[in-house]
């Protein structure tokens, strides 16, 4: 029993450090946010999305800071201010949205206009409670494809047939 007990203490302390504890100030009230579209987001929309944020079965949400907002609504190009704050829930299938059941989040934030490699303007987050990081290669390298909507996937145009 205690080797048992040890193990869920060690687990439950090493997922805490992992989680950086609590929300980020910059995304943590970001279900008062804008959400940028009436319908909830299902399937591919991209072309792109393969297993990630919940795959095509999922159902997500996206949510943007009103920094961004007149962007990530807008008909393009999109080119986002600095402090622009974009958060996706994520949710394994409607019935969990209804459910109130909490979602994963993802969260970009761009923190610079003017990075060497512009991937580098936006840095990353893949959890409420997660920090946010320029140097997160799983998340940068799949939204190079998305560089001409400054790395954003979600936005007005690629978000029209959920209105």
């Amino acid at each position: 029993m205690k080797t048992i007990g040890g193990l869920l203490l060690i687990s439950f302390v090493l997922s805490a450090c992992a989680t950086g504890g609590e929300a980020d100030s910059r995304w943590a009230n970001y279900k008062s946010w804008t959400k940028i579209h009436n319908q909830p987001i299902t399937g591919d929309h991209t072309g792109f999305l393969g297993g990630l944020h919940r795959g095509e079965s999922g159902v997500r949400q996206v949510f943007v800071n009103d920094i961004g907002l007149s962007v990530a609504t807008g008909s393009g190009p999109y080119s986002y201010p600095v402090g622009t704050v974009i958060a996706k829930e994520q949710y394994k299938d409607q019935a969990a949205l209804d459910g109130g059941k909490n979602p994963g989040l993802t969260v970009m934030v761009k923190v610079s206009d003017n990075a060497e490699n512009p991937v580098e303007n936006w840095a990353w987050s893949r959890g409420f409670n997660a920090t946010a990081k320029v140097d997160d290669a799983f998340c940068s390298s799949c939204h190079t494809i998305a560089a001409g909507s400054d790395y954003a996937f979600s936005n007005g145009t690629s978000l029209k047939d959920f209105q």
